[in-house]
């Protein structure tokens, strides 16, 4: 963990995104509703950007979507209910060259089951946080005001 701090990476646009978006659905007021302009504002992001992440994260059922002027997103479900590793499910697209689609050198079988086992393991921690720990967690980090 300490070499993640370390290093600064937030991982994939998409990733942090989405993660730090249900992080401030999750600090909303009780029956609150934050506007993508609101989101994108504090994340740093396009508004257009947001609005496509909160689309799939809908669609999913992760947050809940209302429409009109007084529209906006909300959680909806409850952020110890939220996994990271759903998250990244929902979201993470698959970019992975095939083996056989590339010249032979007898080691890409192997090489796609290495690849395919650290997916796995990589996904089963990501199952082990929800987007509650990371709030509970990200303040042990945040620096007194």
């Amino acid at each position: 963990m300490q070499l993640l701090i370390q290093s600064g990476e937030l991982g994939p646009t998409w990733f942090h995104v989405a993660l730090r978006a249900l992080v401030l659905l999750s600090k909303a007021e009780q029956g609150s509703l934050l506007k993508s302009q609101y989101i994108a504002g504090a994340l740093g992001a396009e508004p257009s950007y947001v609005r496509k992440i909160l689309a799939a994260l809908s669609k999913a059922e992760i947050v809940a979507t209302f429409g009109g002027r007084d529209g906006g997103y909300a959680l909806a479900k409850a952020p110890g209910k939220i996994t990271v590793g759903e998250v990244y499910r929902v979201l993470g697209s698959s970019h992975s060259t095939p083996f056989w689609s590339v010249p032979s050198t007898g080691t890409e079988p192997f090489i796609s089951l290495l690849i395919s086992k650290a997916e796995q393991q990589f996904q089963s921690f990501l199952d082990d946080y929800s987007i509650e720990e990371v709030i509970k967690q990200g303040s042990l980090f945040s620096q007194p005001e």
